[in-house]
């Protein structure tokens, strides 16, 4: 049975969550912010999502294996902002156990770079993209991306992400452009991430004039 497309619920809220957790379980900077040794983060991280879920501008979706048990099995979702969206300057409040000075200026820099890169214009914003790691490789992923580069072209507008350099290039086969790069030095949090000492976020345009889908 083919893998279905579908907007994400509140149902879908724990399950999402869990994605989440599994799918940045060695991302460094997740590490800091959303510790795992505490029940905090994934309560904030449930909660956030059951705020942002209802808003208008903002397209939860997710991709969904229909042969699965009840409830459905979410394998991927993402979040795609319309550009309708007001790009929101405000920091929230980090759960508790957080490393409250890398989440400040890691995601402060991700919304003040937006904000400068696209300098007012018009686009779909994939803000967020999470997949099982036991479920990678089966088209979810991109089923998902193509959902808003499919969006911007019909409505004439550029797209724009940020991406991890590993996954800079699958970015780049869609048409994305890295146009900057954020480095933000781990130096002192060895013990967190694994002895890494930067981690890189790349900040991707795909233009108006990218072949269409």
């Amino acid at each position: 049975m083919p893998l279905t497309l579908r907007p994400a619920t509140a149902e879908d809220a724990d399950q999402l969550t869990e994605i989440y957790f599994s799918a940045f379980q060695h991302d460094a900077i997740s590490l800091l912010v959303f510790s795992r040794s505490s029940p905090h983060a994934r309560e904030w991280w449930h909660a956030s999502i059951l705020a942002e879920i209802t808003d208008p501008h903002a397209h939860f979706l997710c991709i969904v294996d229909p042969s699965s048990s009840t409830p459905e099995k979410v394998l991927s979702y993402c979040k795609w902002n319309s550009p309708s969206a007001p790009l929101d300057l405000d920091l929230p409040t980090w759960p508790q156990g957080a490393d409250v000075e890398i989440a400040n200026h890691f995601f402060g820099n991700l919304v003040r770079r937006h904000e400068r890169i696209m300098r007012g214009r018009k686009h779909w914003y994939l803000e967020f993209v999470a997949t099982r790691p036991e479920e990678q490789g089966r088209g979810a992923a991109g089923t998902l991306l193509r959902w808003g580069m499919q969006k911007a072209d019909e409505e004439g507008t550029e797209a724009y992400l940020e991406a991890s350099p590993e996954g800079k290039p699958v970015y780049e086969h869609y048409g994305f452009r890295e146009v900057e790069r954020l480095v933000v030095s781990l130096d002192g949090k060895e013990e967190v991430v694994g002895g890494e000492k930067e981690f890189v976020e790349c900040f991707m345009v795909r233009p108006i004039t990218a072949k269409k889908m």
